[in-house]
């Protein structure tokens, strides 16, 4: 957690609101005025000590109603789970979403406080704060929480904004006593272990679709949301004497066409995909910038079209990465492994794909293989590994820069009016520190293509 974030979240344990500071203000343009006309004879300075009294007298009031209401129900929870159930693995602020692996965006949450009370009149809210310093906003517990019929608590249903696809794990949880005039937001404090991981978008107005005739061009297919057609999976017409059962009925019911799958050199059917998503970053800037955590969220749905696709072909779809993952979540179907695996992955610049390759060769046998690169990925790196290149292998490439082109761009009229016209990425693209990157994604992705024309790799563009 960076210094900017930490200090916000210290800001969570002040407990005294904008109103108190409005409060105070007040008492003290009255005392000035107590003490000023005080000194004075005659009816005008009596009615300004009295208007003083009043007002110092009704900011006494509210102040005291504030504490009376607030300080109660605080200090009663306070002692209950700090001293009373002291050593207790259960949680006090229970956090449940309702998907473990929810679609990037506004995310369905519930939020539960077991044995607290509202204050009379006031309010009872809840924040989230995530390991990276990111917060929720303040969540209203304004439901009542009921176990056998009794009120037991306070919970909220609401929806927080998890835009990223990467794993949010919760850091901390809070919950504020506030009163009815909003002069204090008593913080109670609890450390939480759980999180949950958005998954990317399941596209599927624009899904990459996988064709089963065999492409006569072996040079690059520029499709959009489509493969090339037969780069990915080796396919040909069905012959006399050719194994039945390698006979693809799925495609035969959309083409009429009997096609079959033709047997890998070690085994002898090719049911399973080996797909290497590299992630590397050759790029001059730090991986953090807000132009990559965007195009970071465009790349790994397209991944998730590719598996998607895969498997709609019946296949078996092992995916490596490269970089460590660490698994929080029990997760029991291969599929959501698959997402999680995705969702966590982050651009990294100490794997080069070349190297990425290697290191994971002796896990490449059986089936064919999905070697998966951006245009981060140096044009130089991939030189090498066609150079290197293992039988049987094929190359998917995403061209980031033609994402960049495809971003709408507002009217002249729209850009004079309205301050917020831009696209957030397109935004993040025109920010001063995203220029050098942009520059390398142009070069870079004009390099790798013309690599492509000359040397003619099987290489299928998404």
């Amino acid at each position: 957690m960076r210094w900017p974030e930490r200090l916000k979240y210290y800001t969570n344990f002040i407990f005294l609101r904008k109103n108190f500071a409005f409060l105070a203000l007040v008492v003290f343009v009255a005392m000035q005025a107590y003490n000023q006309f005080s000194a004075l004879q005659g009816d005008s300075a009596r009615v300004q000590i009295i208007l003083s009294i009043i007002t110092l007298a009704v900011a006494g009031t509210l102040l005291l109603v504030s504490l009376a209401t607030v300080l109660p129900p605080y200090l009663l929870f306070w002692f209950r789970k700090r001293v009373l159930e002291k050593g207790h693995d259960a949680d006090i602020v229970q956090v449940r979403f309702a998907d473990q692996n929810p679609t990037a965006g506004k995310v369905p949450v519930d939020i539960a406080v077991p044995g607290v009370h509202k204050p009379l009149f006031g309010f009872l809210k809840s924040k989230l704060v995530f390991d990276d310093g990111k917060e929720t906003r303040d969540i209203l517990l304004d439901r009542r929480l009921r176990q056998r019929d009794k009120i037991s608590g306070r919970y909220a249903t609401d929806e927080i904004e998890l835009d990223n696809v990467r794993d949010y794990r919760i850091d901390s949880s809070f919950v504020f006593f506030e009163d009815v005039f909003h002069f204090f937001s008593l913080p109670f404090y609890e450390k939480e272990q759980l999180g949950v991981f958005t998954g990317p978008a399941r596209v599927d107005d624009n899904r990459i679709e996988m064709n089963t005739d065999k492409a006569e061009d072996p040079i690059v297919k520029v499709i959009q949301h489509k493969f090339s057609k037969g780069e990915l999976l080796d396919y040909k017409k069905y012959a006399p004497g050719d194994d039945i059962r390698r006979i693809i009925w799925k495609n035969y019911a959309r083409s009429r066409e009997l096609t079959v799958r033709i047997p890998d050199r070690n085994f002898p059917y090719v049911s399973n995909i080996n797909v290497l998503a590299s992630f590397y970053d050759g790029s001059p800037a730090e991986t953090s910038l807000e132009l990559k955590q965007f195009v970071l969220d465009i790349y790994k749905e397209k991944l998730r079209q590719i598996v998607d696709s895969i498997l709609e072909q019946e296949f078996t779809v092992k995916l490596l990465t490269d970089q460590t993952i660490e698994n929080h979540y029990q997760l029991v179907d291969e599929y959501q492994q698959i997402l999680h695996t995705i969702s966590v992955s982050s651009w990294q610049k100490d794997q080069p794909i070349d190297r990425f390759l290697l290191n994971n060769y002796h896990k490449l046998r059986g089936g064919t293989n999905l070697v998966v690169f951006s245009s981060f990925c140096p044009s130089a790196d991939l030189e090498r590994l066609r150079s290197g290149r293992t039988s049987n292998l094929n190359l998917c490439f995403y061209d980031v820069d033609d994402s960049l082109r495809k971003i709408p761009r507002p009217s002249i009229f729209k850009r004079l009016l309205f301050v917020d016209a831009l696209e957030p990425l397109d935004e993040a693209r025109r920010k001063l520190s995203s220029r050098s990157t942009v520059k390398y994604i142009d070069d870079n992705s004009v390099t790798i293509k013309q690599q492509i024309q000359q040397t003619k790799l099987p290489v299928i563009e998404v």
